[in-house]
């Protein structure tokens, strides 16, 4: 009798912790079920940079697709699952940025976290998402150290060309073009602005290439009309505007007002004809310079290209408030959700390390929009950045064009450097 009562609590002791174990496995990877994937997003809606909801819009309307399509994204436990998509206004606000995380973390329960929208923004949440092992991808942020400090911030990563990378590039057009150029330049005051800033001094040491004048601007200022003026005081060969789109707008309208006539270069993320060229007028953007790395949804050239009808068709279909298909950076959150998708297709386990894991390594996976010529590819400590290759664009008759061929030099070697 007392070996039956030995084996029978043995058998209990047994189940219950394998009760506890599952229950753990359960509580550290919710928002994963047999059926279903939670997955959060962060885009402002409000504030300075509102237009940028468009980018949570299009990954909302991918996936939206994707389970139309597909019922769900197959992972490799032969398991279909429905993904189930989330995402919240900051305002482009770190505080809120943080209130918005927590929301979708405790709240929510969602498996991991897209985003959000900017330096500031994501650096307010790397902290928190780390600390509880939730998944931070494509931060929606060039800043080299959201890719690269993964031994410290193990479960975050980015997406889009470092500004190292960018800041480089526009270094070498300077020189190639204007070898003895006096630089003016307007940059946003944060990690953003900072780090192109930087990017840009560190790859032009050693040329004839000179900064006159940089001028700070805060993202919650009204104008930059000030700084402008004081910059055009320089009489600067360049002038390069590491800004959003309102106040790049506002700066090119500011100098086409005045005399002052420099060769303008503007951040690739305000490289858009809708919310940047177009607003600030045709006499104002004319012969503006920028770097790419997405299709422009208005070139002509793609306008009949397999990438773009695939893109306007799910747009269409799947549209939601905020979507603006013209926008580039509508094709920026196109470009994130497919990677999302491919990452969970090729994660080894349906739990958060192991999509962590397959977020560090990914390659030779064809993403619709992206510069012919430009790929994603990333692979762990070797080379932590997914894009890396750009393509020089000049604003000409309302249009980007081209100029020369894309810049590959810098594939596996972005630039790395310290904030």
């Amino acid at each position: 009798m007392g070996t039956r009562l030995n084996w029978i609590n043995s058998a209990l002791a047994a189940a219950s912790m394998l009760a506890i174990a599952t229950s753990s496995v359960a509580a550290a990877d919710p928002g994963i079920t047999d059926t279903e994937i939670k997955i959060g997003g962060i885009c402002p809606s409000t504030g300075p940079i509102a237009s940028f909801v468009t980018i949570c819009a299009m990954q909302d309307a991918y996936f939206k697709y994707v389970n139309a399509r597909d019922g769900g994204v197959m992972m490799s436990d032969g398991k279909r699952r429905k993904i189930s998509y989330v995402y919240y206004d900051d305002g482009y606000s770190p505080p809120r940025t943080v209130e918005q995380a927590k929301r979708l973390v405790e709240r929510d329960q969602v498996g991991l976290i897209i985003g959000p929208l900017g330096s500031a923004t994501g650096l307010a949440i790397r902290d928190y998402l780390n600390k509880r092992g939730v998944p931070q991808l494509s931060v929606g942020s060039g800043l080299s150290a959201f890719s690269t400090e993964m031994d410290k911030y193990p479960w975050t990563v980015g997406w889009q060309p470092s500004y190292t990378t960018e800041g480089s590039i526009y270094a070498e057009f300077v020189r190639s073009h204007k070898p003895n150029a006096k630089v003016a330049i307007l940059y946003q005051n944060d990690d953003f602005g900072k780090e192109l800033l930087n990017a840009f001094k560190h790859a032009s040491e050693g040329s004839g290439v000179t900064v006159a004048e940089a001028q700070s601007y805060e993202v919650t200022s009204p104008t930059v009309d000030s700084q402008v003026s004081n910059l055009a005081a320089t009489n600067a060969d360049v002038l390069l505007i590491f800004a959003v789109p309102k106040f790049t707008a506002q700066t090119l309208r500011k100098v086409q007002d005045g005399s002052w006539r420099p060769m303008v270069i503007v951040s690739n993320i305000s490289a858009s004809k809708k919310t940047v060229m177009e607003p600030a007028g045709a006499e104002a953007s004319e012969g503006v310079y920028s770097v790419v790395s997405l299709m422009d949804p208005t070139a002509a050239a793609y306008a009949n290209t397999k990438d773009m009808q695939v893109y306007r068709d799910i747009g269409t279909k799947f549209s939601s408030a905020g979507l603006n298909l013209d926008d580039p950076m509508t094709m920026y959150g196109f470009g994130q959700a497919q990677t999302m998708v491919a990452v969970l297709e090729r994660a080894k386990a349906p739990t958060r390390a192991a999509i962590m894991e397959s977020a560090r390594h990914l390659c030779g996976v064809p993403i619709l929009g992206m510069v012919p010529g430009v790929k994603v590819c990333v692979d762990g400590k070797a080379d932590p950045f997914y894009v890396e290759s750009m393509q020089v664009v000049r604003y000409t008759k309302g249009n980007w064009e081209a100029v020369g061929d894309v810049i590959t030099k810098f594939e596996g070697k972005t630039p790395r450097q310290a904030r």
